[in-house]
């Protein structure tokens, strides 16, 4: 560890957790000494979060309040992860419907923060969070997080992300001078171009520059530029992504130019970080001594490791605005066994997100973007792409070419792609090819590989097969 390190960590830190009214340190000191901890004493932990917060939900949250009284339900009811099956899952429209029932009428109004979801989907949902939940124990998730990856408070990073949106201008201030004491340097992803990469670039290449941080797309284009053009590698310790599915292609172009293998991690706005890879690279440790992660079928029922389900996410914390058994819209999997790294945290698989990240055929088949094939893709002169479902039976593929592509390329590619695509998705696809100058970012500064302007709903009624895959 070095000086600065040491005084960010001892000193700086302790100071700005002061001047915040948080205890950052305090939690992250307490998630580093729990993450050896055996599974059923983090378990025990859980168990004891869970059962004040079924507790205080009963007592100050009318939609709980209600919710277990129509289920013939006590807090003391559920007091273990399992005991959560009782409860029906938390969706996006069940907390726009009943959105004040889901606040607590222990926090005054102004104590809670205001956030958003990233709005992928088209519809931000609004929610509360707590200064606790986000400051403190959000905060140190996070940094534990970076730990995996071999990174110190106060060694020098740059995060590329869509702008944070502060609710006053005291958090505002607060957030500027917190980025100093971590020696963070913030990109806007909206504002990653061809033109801005040069300097980008240059700025990865600063001395004593340690990690960098960032949408798999984001950085994986990054990665790209850098190997067309030949500029000069930066010496990085580390690449951290999140916020996307990172595609094996992604990883590996990553991994070609920056020299090591990146690490995943799965975060949202609702519960910040939620799981991270170790230097294993063999699924993420979920942080569970504050969150609760389900993987369950269409019924809502547990799902063995190995096995696709929804996603359902408890968080421990947010006492302000009660997320239990939140429907996060991703899909994923649990990792069987213990990981060699000695953490006994539970671990995901690849996680994906439901309905975007999904492929509507006619003979009925659902497939993930992950399965179309991105890796021969990836072989062909494109810097990116995306696959934009028009109609039950028309694909788009929308390609960015590389800087060095020439019209016989283009041309190979228009005639090659659609048969590599139709051996996935059938025959019963038209599949065409589009050359675009940029692939426009969602409104959370994110990347889609997949956009489906099929309803999941009605899908089935026009599909000749019920098949799924």
């Amino acid at each position: 560890m070095s000086t600065y390190s040491w005084l960010a960590r001892q000193m700086l830190a302790p100071s700005l957790d002061l001047a915040r009214g948080t205890h950052a340190m305090r939690s992250l000191a307490e998630l580093e000494t729990s993450q050896w901890w055996p599974l059923e004493r983090i378990k025990q932990l859980q168990s004891k979060r869970l059962s004040y917060l079924m507790e205080h939900s009963w007592a100050s949250v009318p939609y709980y309040r209600h919710l277990m009284e129509e289920q013939r339900l006590t807090p003391g009811d559920i007091r273990t992860a399992e005991d959560l099956l009782k409860l029906p899952p938390l969706t996006k429209d069940l907390i726009r419907n009943n959105f004040e029932d889901l606040v607590s009428t222990h926090f005054p109004r102004q104590e809670l923060r205001r956030t958003t979801t990233g709005g992928s989907t088209g519809t931000p949902l609004v929610f509360f969070g707590t200064r606790d939940d986000q400051l403190s124990h959000g905060f140190a998730r996070g940094m534990r997080s970076l730990e995996y990856a071999g990174f110190a408070l106060g060694e020098r990073r740059v995060l590329i992300r869509i702008a944070r949106q502060h609710n006053s201008a005291k958090e505002r201030f607060l957030h500027n001078l917190s980025r100093p004491v971590e020696r963070l340097i913030e990109i806007d992803s909206r504002h990653i171009s061809t033109h801005s990469l040069p300097d980008i670039v240059r700025l990865l290449r600063q001395p004593n520059m340690r990690l960098l941080g960032g949408y798999p797309s984001v950085v994986s284009f990054i990665a790209s530029w850098i190997r067309e053009t030949g500029a000069n590698r930066p010496a990085l310790d580390a690449v951290v992504t999140g916020g996307e599915q990172l595609f094996e292609h992604q990883r590996a172009a990553i991994r070609q130019v920056f020299g090591s293998e990146p690490y995943s991690k799965y975060a949202c706005n609702e519960f910040f970080d939620i799981a991270m890879e170790c230097r294993e690279h063999n699924g993420m440790h979920v942080h569970a001594e504050d969150l609760i992660v389900e993987v369950v079928d269409d019924d809502g029922n547990p799902v063995p490791p190995g096995h696709t389900g929804r996603i359902l996410i408890t968080n421990l914390h947010n006492f302000g605005m009660p997320f239990i058994r939140y429907e996060t819209g991703d899909s994923g999997s649990f990792v069987a066994g213990d990981c060699p790294c000695g953490r006994a945290l539970p671990r995901l698989a690849t996680v994906v997100g439901r309905r975007f990240d999904f492929i509507y055929t006619p003979s009925g088949r659902r497939i993930a973007g992950s399965g179309l094939g991105t890796n021969r893709l990836a072989l062909l002169p494109v810097r990116q792409f995306q696959f934009v479902q028009e109609d039950l039976d028309l694909l788009i593929v929308r390609v960015v070419p590389r800087v060095d592509a020439n019209a016989e390329d283009l041309e190979s590619m228009r005639v090659c792609i659609p048969p590599l695509l139709n051996e996935i998705v059938g025959d019963d696809m038209t599949v065409r090819v589009q050359y675009v100058d940029r692939i426009e970012l969602t409104a959370g500064g994110k990347h889609l590989l997949v956009i489906s302007k099929i309803d999941p709903n009605s899908w089935l009624k026009r599909a000749s097969t019920g098949t799924d895959q």
